[in-house]
């Protein structure tokens, strides 16, 4: 018998698995869930008092004689948080309908219809992390604009965050991301440091953490979650190996690489790794004060898929959508750092 009737009279096995090309691994999500700061929530907004000054610049020396002094000071602000919107539509047409979804195992090799909502889970999920890291941009998300806002507009300096104002020396210095340069309370008037370049060593990230605001804001060392791309990531662990004790680990759940140093986490995020400019950044970040919410209606909730066909001049077509409604916030920037200019 011919080779080309053996191939004529057998079926082709076909493997039912699917082997995903496309699977983005999620820090920083992974984190806000093993920490249980992904909430559900209803409401208008979000709000929360903070506490933005001391008032030891108050107290008074005196001796009998002196007058005692009479003064006050703010110190609560309430920053708000609107909420943001996002949904993904999914979409099988007639086709789908009639030749896959409601066909045998013989004619289909996958059923699309189950696929697609698995698909659309993930791109809703990818589509957070993505979010989280303002999606490559170095412009932050406006408070009244649409998309969720990101590390990136928590800790970026000299801009609006939960319509608080943030001007570098004068206003809301309280409420910038820690800057680089020195454990001063405010940043100095003259602009921010966090563009600067410099080199990633051990020595330059003791420096950022415990002479800048992280460190007066740490209370315990398992708060912080360095986040820096592969590249950083492996540049700074050979230097690691070759002079310190560490601790190399692998989250079980996702692969997600990571290490410790003086107990703070250190992460490779492949998603960093994406573009020239997010490759050279590197965020410190006190995990303690980040926070994910999520309106409890609207919490990657799928709708049911309707036939379009059945409304005057519809199509001939399912759909169903993932609905979001929620935002990503920081209570505390000067506890967390973001520097964009690292190598």
């Amino acid at each position: 018998m011919s080779t080309a009737d053996l191939t004529k009279a057998t079926r082709t096995l076909f493997l039912r698995t699917v082997d995903n090309m496309v699977f983005y691994r999620t820090p920083v999500v992974e984190e806000l869930k093993r920490r249980n700061q992904i909430t559900d929530s209803g409401g208008t907004a979000y709000e929360k008092l903070v506490d933005t000054a001391e008032i030891d610049s108050l107290m008074q020396e005196y001796t009998a004689n002196d007058a005692l002094t009479d003064e006050k000071s703010t110190t609560l602000e309430k920053p708000k948080f609107t909420r943001k919107y996002a949904q993904l539509p999914l979409r099988y047409d007639i086709d789908e309908y009639t030749q896959n979804i409601h066909a045998g195992k013989e004619e289909q090799l996958l059923n699309l219809a189950t696929h697609l909502n698995e698909k659309g889970q993930r791109a809703a999920k990818l589509w957070l992390s993505k979010s989280i890291f303002n999606k490559g941009s170095t412009t932050a998300v406006a408070d009244g604009a649409t998309g969720f806002q990101s590390i990136i507009s928590a800790l970026n300096h000299d801009t609006a965050y939960g319509t608080i104002t943030r001007t570098y020396g004068t206003t809301g210095d309280y409420w910038q991301g820690a800057d680089p340069t020195a454990l001063n309370a405010d940043i100095a008037a003259s602009g921010s440091a966090q563009d600067t370049a410099t080199n990633l060593t051990i020595s330059n990230l003791r420096k950022w953490i415990n002479e800048s605001n992280v460190s007066q804001n740490m209370e315990s060392e398992d708060d912080l979650y360095i986040c820096m791309c592969p590249t950083l990531y492996n540049k700074l662990i050979a230097e690691m190996e070759a002079k310190v004790q560490y601790r190399p680990a692998t989250y079980q759940r996702q692969g997600i690489r990571k290490c410790e140093l003086d107990g703070h986490q250190i992460v490779s995020v492949p998603y960093l790794q994406q573009s020239s400019t997010m490759k050279t950044w590197l965020f410190i970040l006190n995990m303690k004060y980040f926070e994910l919410r999520m309106h409890t209606l609207r919490n990657f909730s799928l709708t049911p898929f309707e036939w379009q066909g059945k409304n005057s001049n519809g199509y001939d077509f399912w759909l169903a959508r993932i609905m979001i409604a929620g935002n990503f916030m920081c209570w505390k920037p000067n506890s967390s750092m973001w520097l964009s200019n690292v190598s």
